[in-house]
């Protein structure tokens, strides 16, 4: 599908030449997953289940505080799925599989624990890629995501795409992309029709930290045009405007600047919720 190939190659590449970045940015948000991931895991031996892992970061960070854990990482990028079997090749407790996390749930499952950072939010159809991902989690098996809240509380997003285009855009519907989630009723009408139960959120206020150091402004300009929304509003601008948007873009990027570090105010929701007791 369309969707499906954009994030998989032209996104994934970003991704891939970005992920030590992304890491950065999201450190803050992806320490308060961790901390969720081990109060929802079982206490003794588990398999589990990274979607959209990306490059790895998560699946790593879990193997490593649990060693008992079977973990199983997909994507659907093959540059990101390279990567993270190149990073995570001496982690003989994770496998990295490229494909779709419904066909990998089914196929590797059932597992005791499906989490992911920021990577649930892609599906063309959630409600039946939620259903096919609790069809392979074990009966009370437990899902664990992160995702971002509204566009509004992400300036990263909202305030530099919107530079980069040059006046206000509107925050993205609910169709497949970073901010199809930010609204929790909508989240949590899927996670229901597509089986789940007990589903709950919390919300979580991080720092989006896109440069820092010397140079650091450069960094974050050079980083988030080539990942995210603005990157993406800048791609769809003819040659001869795109000076003008950087220059706007770097306006924002230097109101973000405290000290020697670039960071944004940002905002996700941390999910959790429960597959039925029995099958």
């Amino acid at each position: 599908m369309s969707t499906k190939f954009d994030w998989a190659t032209h996104s994934g590449d970003a991704w891939t030449r970005r992920w030590r970045e992304i890491d950065a940015a999201l450190s803050d948000l992806a320490a308060k997953l961790h901390a969720v991931l081990l109060e929802k895991t079982p206490t003794t031996a588990f398999r589990a289940l990274d979607v959209g892992c990306g490059a790895g970061s998560t699946s790593l960070r879990l193997a490593h505080a649990r060693p008992d854990a079977t973990i199983v990482g997909c994507d659907l990028s093959p540059s990101l799925v390279q990567l993270a079997q190149n990073r995570l090749g001496d982690c003989n407790s994770v496998r990295i599989l490229l494909g779709d996390a419904q066909v990998v749930a089914g196929g590797e499952g059932p597992f005791d624990l499906i989490f992911s950072r920021h990577g649930v939010m892609f599906f063309d159809d959630p409600v039946a890629a939620f259903r096919s991902l609790r069809e392979g989690t074990k009966p009370g098996g437990v899902l664990v995501f992160s995702c971002f809240q509204d566009w509004w509380a992400n300036p990263w997003a909202s305030e530099l795409a919107s530079a980069a285009a040059g006046h206000d855009l509107p925050p993205p519907g609910t169709e497949a992309g970073g901010f199809a989630f930010a609204d929790p009723d909508h989240v949590r009408q899927i996670l229901e029709a597509a089986g789940w139960n007990n589903a709950e959120f919390q919300p979580v206020h991080f720092r989006y930290v896109a440069g820092a150091g010397e140079g650091g402004i450069e960094q974050a300009l050079d980083f988030l045009s080539d990942v995210g929304p603005a990157s993406r509003v800048l791609g769809s601008l003819p040659d001869a405007e795109r000076s003008a948007a950087m220059e706007r873009m770097r306006s924002v990027v230097e109101l973000h600047c405290v000290g020697e570090t670039i960071e944004f105010p940002a905002a996700a929701w941390l999910w959790s919720s429960q597959a039925p007791p029995t099958a």
